[in-house]
């Protein structure tokens, strides 16, 4: 997919992506203000990581029914704020989400749980922006697509996941690694509630430890 052919609409969101030794995969979600003369800019209204001018990152955007992702060169930043302007480059093509490693959350202490094709109560372990990894006692064929709940804060996310892997676990249960189907209004919804889910859970561990360097500053 050409960049210039599927770059995100002005409006609409985007996440930068980094990478941290101390949490892992990171995203910041920011606004796109500007599309124009091969370079998109982005407003962030919190910036909890700094880039430099010349560095290249990740971003992920919706564009119609596609989640993509895009390498993007820095071109220069805002020094004052908030809001934080950031202004890229696309390099290369952009790509679909599910065709590269993508970002997931661990979210094993969170005491989240789905409801998986009938079987409750199924742990949730990690999640990320088009999939979950849960705990099922049951066996499924990878390939199928399985009906799923998840209950997250007053809201239930509900659709359906395709099974892309299957890990055996030592207690005879095993770790489902799913992908969602978002081809639906409904598989639509529950695409933007992985996202919210992801994003919160994210922005809330790494509030917690910037509180946390600034107490041993």
């Amino acid at each position: 997919m050409k960049a210039a052919e599927l770059a995100p609409k002005v409006g609409s969101r985007i996440f930068l992506r980094f990478d941290l030794p101390r949490t892992g995969r990171v995203l910041e979600p920011g606004n796109v203000n500007e599309v124009a003369r091969g370079r998109w800019t982005s407003v962030f209204e919190a910036r909890h990581h700094t880039v430099e001018a010349g560095e290249e990152k990740l971003l992920y955007y919706n564009r119609g029914r596609e989640f993509l992702d895009q390498t993007v060169r820095v071109e220069s930043q805002s020094s004052d704020g908030p809001p934080f302007d950031l202004v890229v480059k696309p390099i290369g093509d952009s790509v679909s989400v599910g065709t590269r490693l993508e970002t997931r959350v661990k979210v094993i202490d969170c005491g989240l749980e789905a409801t998986l094709d009938g079987e409750p109560n199924c742990p949730i372990q990690d999640v990320s922006l088009s999939g979950i990894g849960v705990i099922s006692s049951l066996s499924h064929p990878v390939g199928r697509s399985l009906k799923i709940a998840i209950r997250y804060g007053e809201v239930e996310l509900a659709g359906e996941m395709e099974l892309r892997v299957v890990t055996a676990l030592a207690d005879g249960r095993a770790k489902c690694g799913l992908r969602g189907i978002f081809n639906t209004a409904e598989g639509r919804a529950l695409r933007n509630g992985l996202t919210k889910m992801t994003l919160e859970i994210q922005q809330r561990r790494l509030q917690r430890i910037t509180a946390s360097s600034c107490g041993h500053g």
